[in-house]
């Protein structure tokens, strides 16, 4: 009696709650609020995800520009070190346009997972070294390429390709007047209209038809020193031109006070006449 007591309570209780149930959905009295919310909930939520979504794509964009930058500063460490290697003789030594090559055992078990914030701090330490690199690298370019000027203005050799030592600096027999004269210079024979070479790189400073020189051409290396080149029967250089080290300058000629085809060569330092031999010695 009892358990079929308990039973008719059960089943008056489950169909008081379907008809309840059933009226209220019929009634509409909750179901809208709560769809309302769920959908209210949800468009939050999908606001929040698109926002996550557009922070990571922010994140990996400047990842991406980052790397862009570090590669651009790398490809150009790269060039600069492959031409100082080059112009060192070490370029065997040092394979700029290849990979580093490095490796070890494996770690796996003990390795986590990168975070985020461990890339980026990764790429700080990354950019700092290879600005740090730069900066030297350019250093010893600008220091090299010290050197190498320093080189160029170096006064060294013959004002002529082909030719010979016709007249030596100092005393000697005028050839005009047989008598004991100073000759300032050194003079070297040459087939007329061949070239006249720079001794050193520097700056043209005269062109101009000189008494006793005749057409004319000096040119100054800095540190007080110019060389100087006459009888020439053209110039091919203008007045505050740069020139190269064994660029042609002039043809030899015979202007002036001269008799024959040759260049009348002299070095000077901070305005005084010095003996060229030294500097042909030094060739």
């Amino acid at each position: 009696m009892t358990i079929a007591l308990g039973m008719f309570s059960i089943f008056m209780i489950v169909g008081a709650t379907f008809y309840t149930t059933k009226w209220v959905l019929q009634q509409d009295l909750v179901s809208e609020t709560a769809i309302q919310k769920w959908q209210m909930e949800l468009a939050q939520q999908k606001e929040e995800l698109e926002k996550a979504k557009k922070e990571s794509e922010d994140k990996v964009q400047a990842l991406s520009s980052r790397l862009a930058s570090m590669q651009a500063h790398i490809l150009r460490l790269d060039a600069t070190g492959s031409r100082l290697a080059e112009e060192a003789g070490i370029s065997d030594e040092f394979g700029f346009g290849a990979a580093p090559a490095m490796g070890g055992p494996s770690e796996e078990e003990d390795t986590d997972k990168a975070s985020y914030q461990d890339v980026v701090s990764s790429l700080d330490s990354i950019q700092s070294s290879i600005e740090a690199k730069e900066q030297q690298l350019f250093a010893l370019e600008s220091l090299l390429l010290d050197k190498n000027i320093s080189a160029e203005q170096k006064i060294t050799g013959r004002p002529v390709n082909t030719g010979w030592l016709s007249s030596p600096y100092g005393y000697r027999s005028d050839p005009f007047t047989g008598k004991r004269a100073w000759h300032a210079g050194i003079d070297f024979s040459a087939l007329a209209g061949s070239d006249v070479v720079a001794t050193a790189a520097g700056v043209v400073t005269t062109v101009e038809r000189k008494a006793g020189y005749g057409i004319f051409v000096e040119v100054s290396h800095g540190d007080g020193y110019t060389t100087r080149y006459g009888h020439n029967k053209t110039v091919v250089v203008k007045k505050g031109d740069l020139v190269k080290k064994g660029q042609v300058i002039a043809k030899v000629g015979s202007t002036g006070r001269s008799t024959g085809p040759h260049v009348h060569y002299e070095v000077t330092r901070n305005g005084k006449r010095v003996n060229p031999w030294r500097y042909l010695k030094e060739s």
